[in-house]
C-alpha cells in the first residue's frame, strides 16, 4: 500500500534532527499517551528528588492492562493546558536527561518484530524529519540512552512476555498489588523487603541485601527477579531449606 511506513532495521539510516528552531518544538509532548516502565518511574522520580509514592500519586495514572489484568502506568497529562507533558517549557523538557522511554525513542517506533522500527509520525507533524542530518537507527538508539533499558528491565521483559502471564488475565489482586509495588512503588517495597518476615524465607546474597537498602536500582531489579519466580519459573529465587521443612511438616499434619 501507498501509505505503509517503510520497515527499518538498526543498519538503516533516517533523517532527523529535533532543535527549538523548528516550528513544531514541542508539539509531540502534548495529547499523546505516555506508558512508563519500572526504570523511567525510577529515573524521573528520583530526578525530582521524590519518593515513589509521591511521583506516582502527583504525575502517573495507573490502569489495569486489558489482556493481562497487570497495572500499567500513564504520564498524567496537564489536563488544562492542552494535555501537556507536567514537564515540558516552550525551551523544551525540563527532565531531559532523565525522560521516558517513549519519548527516547521517538521518532522512532518498534516493531513487534526483533530489530524492525517505523517512523512514528511524517513531516506534516514532525519537521524534524525534514531536516538534513542522517543518522543510522542503531547509532540513534545508543546516543539516546536505549541500550540501557534493555540491559536493567531483561527480566521485566522476560516476565511481561512470558506464555505463561500472557496465557491468562491476572485476576488476583494481591498480585496486582505486589506487581505494582515492586515494579514502580520502590519505597513500599523496600518496607516490604526490609519490615516482613521476606529474608526470613528467603535466601538472599548479603551483599545484595546491603545494596538494596540504598540502591534502587539493585531493589528494581531484585523485585523483578522476585516476580518472576511467583508468576514464571518457581526456581529463580531459592527458599531457605529451613522453610521448606516446615512447610512439608504442616502438609503432613494436615494430610494425617
Amino acid at each position: 500500500m501507498a501509505n505503509e511506513k517503510p520497515v527499518l532495521s538498526s543498519d538503516s539510516k533516517f533523517h532527523f534532527s529535533c532543535h527549538p528552531g523548528l516550528s513544531c518544538f514541542t508539539h509531540c509532548c502534548r495529547d499523546v499517551n505516555i506508558y512508563l516502565s519500572p526504570f523511567d518511574v525510577l529515573r524521573m522520580r528520583k530526578r525530582l528528588g521524590l519518593s515513589s509514592g509521591e511521583f506516582l500519586n502527583r504525575y502517573t495514572i495507573s490502569l489495569i492492562g486489558e489482556g493481562s489484568g497487570l497495572p500499567v502506568v500513564l504520564l498524567k497529562m496537564d489536563e488544562e493546558h492542552d494535555r501537556k507533558c507536567p514537564f515540558v517549557t516552550p525551551q523544551g523538557c525540563q527532565i531531559y536527561a532523565d525522560r521516558p522511554w517513549a519519548c527516547r525513542m521517538f521518532p522512532l517506533d518498534k516493531c513487534s518484530e526483533y530489530d524492525q522500527f517505523t517512523i512514528l509520525t511524517d513531516p506534516s507533524r514532525c519537521r524534524g524529519l525534514e531536516e538534513p542530518q542522517e543518522l543510522h537507527v542503531e547509532d540513534y538508539l545508543r546516543e539516546q540512552g536505549l541500550f540501557v533499558y534493555e540491559e536493567v528491565e531483561a527480566i521485566f521483559k522476560l516476565l511481561s512476555n512470558s506464555p505463561r502471564v500472557l496465557a491468562e488475565k491476572v485476576a488476583n489482586p494481591r498480585i496486582v498489588e505486589m506487581y505494582y509495588m515492586a515494579c514502580y512503588d520502590l519505597d513500599k517495597f523496600r518496607r516490604f523487603v526490609f519490615e516482613s518476615r521476606f529474608l526470613d524465607i528467603f535466601e538472599v546474597d548479603p551483599e545484595v541485601v546491603e545494596r538494596m537498602k540504598t540502591d534502587d536500582l539493585e531493589l528494581l531489579q531484585f523485585g523483578f527477579k522476585w516476580l518472576h519466580f511467583g508468576m514464571v519459573m518457581g526456581d529463580a529465587l531459592k527458599i531457605k531449606d529451613e522453610i521448606l521443612q516446615e512447610a512439608k511438616k504442616q502438609q503432613a499434619v494436615r494430610k494425617g
